[in-house]
């Protein structure tokens, strides 16, 4: 959630139309602010976050600087060991291997995962249970180091309306998301047949599906590159697929561009 930030002057002018006989509809829609905000001003008496005295007098107080320094003694030992384990620990050689894990890992990121260098992240959000944990399982096996999973509420979307709880899985690690995003995905086509197929597999479990009108599978991304590559991988391993184009809706982030789709059956 985006946390908001509003000044003394948007405060001050809320309460002047205030005591000019306004409500808060009509405040919200002059002064272009959340309407809750303005309730909480002009109705509960509260005044913005950083205005707010009641909040600066709790955090200043001898009982709140008692208890973080209670707080700091418990979480700064573990922050400083995760933090050098991040610095230290070292991704295995083996590891940088063409590999069924590897295939499969790089299948996914390029799916519905994502790889932030500057996050120093490799982290996948699904609402399907067995997928997270299945990732989780393969990401700790290639990589050695410990994978976290957590749920979460499904997030507010303009473009996505979903009601099921997200399953979160991630590996913080600045040398994995480098070695993981330089990788070079062209290599797949020299590849053996278990490592393609793993590489698929991760492909088609993140952005592939069942056809509902027909039997068979498709996949559907809007990387030029990427579907060749998976039309090549696919017809070296004897799938031949059809292949079409169509346009996204204006909606969500992909609106407007251009899918590439191939189906077999």
């Amino acid at each position: 959630m985006t946390f908001q930030y509003y000044s003394l002057e948007q405060y001050n002018k809320a309460m002047n139309l205030k005591n000019k006989g306004l409500g808060s509809y009509h405040i919200a829609k002059i002064l272009g602010i959340s309407r809750n905000a303005i309730e909480g001003w002009i109705n509960q008496g509260r005044k913005p976050y950083h205005f707010s005295e009641k909040r600066i007098a709790a955090q200043t107080s001898l009982e709140n600087i008692e208890r973080m320094r209670k707080m700091n003694k418990i979480t700064q030992p573990k922050a400083c060991r995760i933090s050098a384990e991040m610095r230290t620990k070292r991704l295995p050689e083996s590891a940088k291997k063409i590999s069924k894990e590897l295939a499969y890992i790089l299948g996914v990121c390029y799916g519905d995962g994502h790889i932030s260098v500057k996050q120093r992240r490799i982290i996948l959000g699904v609402t399907d249970q067995e997928f997270a944990e299945e990732f989780k399982r393969v990401l700790e096996k290639w990589s050695g180091f410990k994978a976290r999973l957590y749920e979460r509420k499904p997030r507010k979307c303009a473009y996505i309306k979903i009601n099921k709880k997200q399953y979160v899985v991630y590996i913080d690690s600045k040398e994995v998301s480098n070695f993981l995003k330089k990788f070079n995905s062209s290599l797949f086509k020299k590849a053996n047949k278990k490592a393609k197929s793993a590489f698929l597999k991760g492909l088609f479990d993140s952005d592939g599906g069942v056809r509902k009108s027909k039997f068979g599978l498709y996949f559907h991304n809007t990387n030029y590159g990427l579907i060749l590559l998976v039309k090549e991988l696919l017809e070296s391993v004897g799938i031949n697929p059809t292949s079409s184009t169509s346009k996204t809706t204006k909606i969500g982030p992909y609106g407007g561009k251009k899918i590439l789709r191939f189906d077999y059956i």
